[in-house]
């Protein structure tokens, strides 16, 4: 029946659910179900996709936080999540790496190729643990098979504040050099940047591409737009937080007695900062004409 599950928990217990679609007055396959959702959905932050209505409606615990970021991933997922497209990697593609550190937290490390004959670029690596020491998560860097490959690797700035204690010494060394003297060099990227980095996904990388499956405008040539930005099945946990990074949800009362910020949740947000720092460190204004002319030297850890 529409609308009602029937379930038995590992416990023996019977549990029914009703959703509002059971009512046909409530459901939007019905003219009067699409009035009442119409009606309903004012207020609600986001509509159907929106974290208040579901939870309050879809009675989706896990939803959290205000908009979606990226609301079109799940409606182009066949376009953007991708199956590895090339055997080899080819000679014009450059490859660049971004990495997100915490010791006792979670650790990200993804590495980006750029198609400079397209002009496309892809996520085609991801390492993303938990409580993975700094031996350990070098030792994977370096034995990644794109490694060899890669212009440089940027880190979180914060790698390169001195919070390390060395046994029998009394001066503090950073992760970052820390790192540099297991053969991992990073260079200091810079911190913040969602807003930039969600206004470069939605506009350069993903911009065009509701228009293309709702056929608006020169349907002949938008149909056929592919994203900038493909993201291999290899990187699963990179999909997983860019599907779910919302912005914070605002209290009724913030836009009434100030002007509220437009921020980003901090939460399951590592490979997204990997990235970020990655496309900030390329350039923000698009992209190609500071990685050419980067210097490595003026980076690498002393």
């Amino acid at each position: 029946m529409r609308g009602i599950t029937d379930r038995i928990t590992k416990d023996g217990i019977r549990v029914v659910r009703v959703h509002y679609s059971a009512d046909d007055g409530k459901c939007n396959e019905t003219s009067k179900g699409k009035e009442w959702l119409l009606s309903e959905l004012r207020g609600y932050p986001g509509g159907v996709e929106g974290a208040k209505w579901k939870r309050e409606m879809e009675i989706d615990f896990e939803a959290t936080g205000g908009e979606l970021v990226f609301p079109q991933l799940e409606r182009s997922k066949e376009r953007i999540l991708i199956e590895p497209n090339v055997k080899k990697i080819p000679d014009h593609w450059k490859l660049y790496g971004g990495f997100d550190y915490a010791g006792r937290g979670m650790t990200a490390f993804v590495v980006n190729a750029w198609d400079k004959k397209q002009d496309d670029y892809y996520c085609i690596h991801e390492f993303y643990r938990k409580n993975s020491g700094y031996i350990q998560t070098a030792e994977h860097i370096k034995n990644c098979e794109y490694y060899s490959k890669l212009e440089w690797i940027v880190a979180d700035p914060s790698m390169w504040t001195r919070t390390q204690e060395r046994s029998g010494q009394t001066d503090l060394v950073s992760m970052a050099q820390l790192f540099s003297e297991v053969g991992v060099h990073f260079v200091k990227g810079v911190r913040g940047g969602d807003t930039e980095f969600a206004e470069l996904a939605n506009s350069k990388f993903w911009g065009m591409l509701d228009h293309g499956e709702l056929g608006k405008g020169k349907s002949a040539n938008i149909s056929k737009t592919q994203p900038k930005w493909r993201i291999w099945k290899t990187c699963p946990n990179l999909w997983w937080e860019l599907t779910k990074w919302r912005y914070n949800e605002w209290a009724n009362s913030t836009g009434v007695n100030k002007n509220p910020k437009e921020t980003m949740m901090d939460k399951d947000n590592h490979l997204i900062d990997a990235n970020k720092y990655l496309f900030k460190m390329i350039s923000s204004n698009w992209m190609a004409d500071r990685v050419d002319t980067f210097d490595m030297t003026a980076h690498v850890i002393n």
